[in-house]
């Protein structure tokens, strides 16, 4: 086994270890130093802070000397927590962030108050802060591990709780339902742009599933924050040959679509061509019609409502409602019912924003 392979079964045996005493209800903790600040991480969407503490507890359980505080990187935290602290909470059905806790730290040196101070929402962070002064400076025996326990066992009830949010269904193919709900989900629950993404990629996926046209969809799996040199994909949403070759790219919004924004897609769009050999130079954008830039060349019609030329690339602007309406119609039978089921297995997922489970849970409450 090498080096790397120890590493990480040693993490894994390390979080297992702790689970086990969370489980255990006759396993009691004093929480009395650190219980506020505990309970703080719990408060807000920016589930990095509590990830965070994960990954300096077992730094400091594989290593007595690390101190977050002030080498926070010297426990190589972007390698465990990408790689045995994931798979752990995968394993265990914990809410979680593909790189979480690196986002949160911004390659800081350390988890001091000149980290916190960068940091939003600030409170939650100088409470990590504190844990960690706590960890390093602590004298009660086994304190490391009852920071984990207690850790693990919020991290357990939010995973129950998150799990009392899902619906359990029966497919429904009623083009104008469907409608309705990804209209509210859209408007009600867009979640930083995720789930008008999902919900669009979800339609071209389906839509060419059932026709058999060879198209394979690209973009479902991501996040909205993904951005499309990090995917070295030149939009959120692409049809594709199945041997990769594009044939059409979406971008999928409801925020302002403005020059800002074209400028951006148009560097991502030409580095993709230049390192593919590719030859794309249309983009639909999907989005609101308050999205559309001013200068826009406007079209006479509603769901296609105009373009705009950025020089060598022309951007075509369609109104996202009335795209997601007209898809619908336009699909099979079994491929509403497909999106359908695709669009409650993703919101079902334990790491699915809270906002979009309620919501699906008071549309299937009507």
């Amino acid at each position: 086994m090498g080096k790397v392979d120890e590493r990480n079964q040693n993490v894994s045996n390390i979080l297992n270890s702790l689970i086990a005493k969370a489980k255990d209800t006759t396993y009691t903790v004093d929480e009395t130093s650190y219980k506020t600040s505990m309970d703080k991480l719990f408060t807000t969407d920016a589930w990095g802070f509590r990830e965070i503490i994960l990954v300096v507890v077992v730094g400091m359980k594989m290593d007595e000397s690390y101190k977050a505080s002030t080498g926070l990187y010297d426990c190589n935290p972007r390698a465990i927590y990408e790689g045995p602290i994931k798979e752990f909470l995968i394993e265990n059905n914990i809410p979680h962030r593909k790189s979480g806790p690196l986002n949160i730290a911004k390659a800081a040196k350390g988890l001091d108050n000149a980290w916190a101070a960068q940091r939003r929402p600030q409170d939650v962070a100088l409470k990590v802060v504190d844990i960690v002064n706590l960890l390093e400076n602590s004298q009660i025996p086994d304190f490391v591990d009852m920071i984990g326990i207690s850790l693990l066992r919020r991290l357990i009830a939010e995973s129950q709780r998150v799990e009392e949010l899902n619906v359990e269904i029966e497919p429904s193919s009623d083009p104008e339902w469907l409608y309705m709900i990804s209209r509210e989900l859209i408007v009600k629950a867009p979640d930083a742009g995720n789930t008008p993404q999902k919900i669009a990629a979800f339609l071209l996926k389906n839509y060419h599933s059932a026709m058999n046209t060879g198209i394979v969809v690209t973009g479902e799996k991501d996040r909205a924050s993904v951005t499309s040199t990090t995917s070295k994909k030149p939009g959120d949403v692409n049809e594709e040959s199945v041997d990769g070759n594009i044939y059409k790219v979406y971008e999928i919004t409801v925020k302002p679509f403005d020059l800002a924004r074209i400028r951006d897609s148009y560097d991502c769009v030409n580095t993709y061509n230049q390192n593919s050999n590719a030859d794309l130079h249309e983009i639909v954008v999907i989005c609101r019609p308050e999205d559309c830039p001013d200068e826009m060349k406007k079209s006479s019609t509603h769901l296609y409502m105009g373009s705009y030329e950025y020089q060598d690339i022309i951007y075509y602007y369609w109104n996202i409602y009335e795209w997601v309406c007209d898809t619908l119609q336009r699909m099979t039978f079994d491929a509403r019912s497909s999106f359908y089921e695709d669009l409650n297995a993703y919101i079902s997922d334990i790491n699915t924003a809270e906002t979009v489970k309620k919501l699906w849970l008071k549309l299937h409450s009507k």
